[in-house]
């Protein structure tokens, strides 16, 4: 998605901050159009530290260390698949129904790791998210916990891995987490890149589909998507001056681009039009038509898709 229009209209320092607690390998290429005004604050133990300005556009820092309910320190549980490894000790009892479970999440290694909240680093740096996303491995509700006054006063939008069966002893299930997001003013969007497990048994029967877009296996994860409310995102609004106002609605437009949401990306435009100057709202306008008249940006080549997966 091409952005540069609006980018080249948006408010001079202009700053989109992200927070990715277990970013990996960096953010994800969803903000790469976005770069040139995207600052990354990012969490890792597995990363080496990257020291820069906080809230610089264009730049990340990455924090080797564990973000938490409250300061301390935590083990972190090294599986076999390096991907499972979490501060929460595999549920070796339910993985070993699975394929391959039992093997993935049996722990290789152990070592501790300092836990911060997020509020606490937040104030430290002055680096509160607009876009906060977890993704730990069962420690997401304890990073929410730690990140009530960045839900509070900047999030937008969050993108939480939930889990929807207790992968990890004592694990918080998706309810409780949004259950928590409810209450500081999130509702869900959308539920992504859904993962199943399937279950072991003697015909030798896995990943295979029986017609209909019936797929074999429970799911298991996800990512989930929270947005700001309309009524929410309109009393935060209020108490803002009028830059700040502006800022705050062009984050949440080009939020909602990133993550393919273009109906709503459009919506907030519409609600908010009246904080944006001439020029920003004009290059928001033409590209949100440009992308209405995109090949298959009206709805086409989805159909065909969707059609697939219930039919074979």
């Amino acid at each position: 998605m091409n952005f540069r229009e609006i980018l080249s209209a948006a408010p001079e320092n202009f700053v989109l901050r992200i927070v990715d607690a277990g970013a990996a390998g960096g953010l994800d290429a969803r903000w790469r159009p976005l770069r040139p005004v995207v600052a990354g604050m990012l969490f890792d133990p597995r990363e080496k530290a990257v020291v820069g300005t906080p809230g610089a556009p264009g730049r990340d820092c990455v924090h080797p260390s564990l973000l938490g309910r409250a300061e301390g320190e935590a083990t972190l549980y090294f599986t076999e698949l390096g991907a499972m490894s979490s501060t929460l000790k595999p549920n070796q009892t339910l993985l070993d129904r699975f394929r391959k479970k039992r093997r993935h999440g049996r722990v290789a290694a152990e070592e501790t790791f300092r836990v911060e909240p997020l509020d606490a680093v937040a104030a430290r740096h002055d680096f509160y998210p607009d876009i906060l996303k977890a993704d730990v491995q069962g420690g997401e509700l304890a990073v929410l916990e730690g990140a009530q006054a960045c839900l509070e006063r900047a999030a937008i939008v969050a993108e939480i891995e939930v889990s929807f069966l207790e992968r990890y002893e004592g694990q918080p299930r998706f309810c409780a987490v949004e259950s928590f997001l409810d209450r500081f003013g999130f509702e869900l969007i959308d539920l992504v890149r859904l993962k199943r497990y399937r279950h072991e048994n003697s015909a030798g029967l896995g990943n295979l589909s029986l017609g209909r877009g019936q797929r074999a296996g429970r799911v298991a994860y996800g990512d989930a998507i929270f947005l700001l409310r309309e009524e929410v995102a309109a009393r935060r609004a209020e108490a803002m001056d009028a830059p700040a106002r502006a800022a705050f609605a062009l984050k949440a437009v080009l939020a909602l681009l990133a993550y393919g949401k273009a109906d709503m990306a459009a919506r907030w435009f519409d609600l908010r039009r009246d904080a944006f100057d001439a020029p920003l709202a004009g290059a928001i306008a033409r590209t949100l038509r440009r992308i209405g008249r995109r090949r298959y940006g009206a709805g086409h080549l989805h159909h065909l898709f969707d059609y697939a997966a219930r039919k074979l």
